[in-house]
């Protein structure tokens, strides 16, 4: 489980015997180094990992709205993921 949260914030009630029982590991999101999307980027530019087998569906710019709908589950069946493509 990765959080990310700002400044003191608690979590009153957080039923923290349920992540020591399923043995969950907790992460905290707190940014990245330009390096790091450097690497990133790389690694999808390499073509080594069928990313393009993640998404389901996708949709042009002009249907935002039809792809947040879809992975609510009010617009296209069986979204899992959704790529909006800008150019199409």
């Amino acid at each position: 489980m990765v959080i990310q949260g700002e400044g003191n914030q608690e979590f009153p009630n957080f039923p923290i015997g349920r992540v020591t029982r399923k043995g969950l590991t907790l992460k905290s999101a707190r940014g990245h180094s330009y390096r790091a999307v450097e690497l990133a980027l790389h690694a999808l530019a390499s073509g080594r990992f069928p990313l393009e087998l993640m998404t389901t569906h996708r949709f042009g710019l002009s249907q935002v709205d039809d792809a947040i709908k879809s992975v609510g589950g009010q617009g296209a069946p069986g979204a899992i993921h959704v790529s909006v493509m800008p150019w199409e």
